[in-house]
């Protein structure tokens, strides 16, 4: 155990935890190309966005992605954090085009968008 209010898992049960987690979430990307003039064209041609989603809420519970800047990355996070993608995602899209100014914004929906569509995608063909 370690001191104060954290509690450490012995490795098995932390990878017996781990695996019920794995279980219960999925990953999905998106991506969209960065255009030639954005400054993080140099780092990456595409723009990735992974979302690790609660298969059984819909619920996104983690994000990262490939945004040069790390402040970029824990903005798309904090978007992204807590919404449910079986949503409309145009409130998403509406609070970018308000509150971000730059040549990513354009990869930053495409990426999103293409998340949403491959997560409603799956989900379609698991019901049927």
């Amino acid at each position: 155990m370690s001191t104060g209010t954290s509690i450490v898992l012995p490795a098995a049960e932390q990878w017996q935890s781990g695996l019920m987690d794995i279980e219960h979430h999925l990953i999905v990307v998106g991506y969209a190309k960065v255009p030639a003039m954005s400054a993080s064209r140099a780092a990456h041609e595409y723009l990735a966005v992974s979302l690790r989603i609660d298969r059984r809420t819909g619920q996104v519970v983690q994000v990262d992605s490939t945004a040069v800047t790390g402040l970029v990355r824990e903005w798309i996070a904090e978007l992204l954090l807590g919404r449910n993608v079986t949503a409309d995602i145009k409130p998403v899209i509406e609070q970018i085009d308000r509150n971000y100014l730059g040549h990513g914004a354009g990869p930053i929906k495409q990426a999103i968008i293409d998340a949403w569509r491959r997560y409603a995608t799956q989900h379609r063909e698991n019901e049927s």
